[in-house]
């Protein structure tokens, strides 16, 4: 995938392959990250702990329907802390080191951490819903 990235033109982006089998960064153990940079790929491993977090096992974060997951997912925006806050912190952190707004994973988990606790995500959220609320109805329509 990073191959195809480079060819593509992409300049900045991860692929990544986390402990557990997942496809995101994982907390479980080492995250595989082939990391695509002006035209060149680098691979590496990372840990939770680069992001100042606690690993976890991946069952840990494992949900039963799509109402659990939302459910999950209310319970860390409004503050609940464990391993699904972490994981979220954990893969916001790769997104914003990748679009150059953190110089490194343990700031971005703790921008993404700050953005929960200050209200911006809950936020955000709200105004993802707003817009594709509205698109879906202007889909339906037009």
């Amino acid at each position: 995938v990073a191959e195809v990235l480079v060819r593509l033109g992409a300049e900045r982006a991860w692929v990544v392959h986390g402990a557990g089998g997942i496809d995101e960064m994982s907390l479980e153990g080492e995250t595989a990250v082939a990391e695509v940079v002006g035209g060149e790929i680098r691979e590496r491993n990372v840990t939770p702990a680069e992001a100042g977090l606690t690993s976890a096992p991946t069952r840990a974060l494992r949900v039963a329907s799509a109402a659990d997951a939302a459910g999950r997912l209310r319970a860390v925006l409004g503050g609940e802390r464990g391993p699904a806050r972490d994981i979220v912190c954990l893969n916001a952190a790769a997104a914003l080191v990748v679009a150059d707004a953190a110089e490194d994973l343990r700031e971005g988990a703790a921008r993404a951490a700050a953005a929960i606790d200050g209200g911006a995500a809950v936020e955000l959220i709200a105004r993802l819903v707003a817009f594709t609320d509205r698109h879906m109805a202007a889909g339906r329509t037009g």
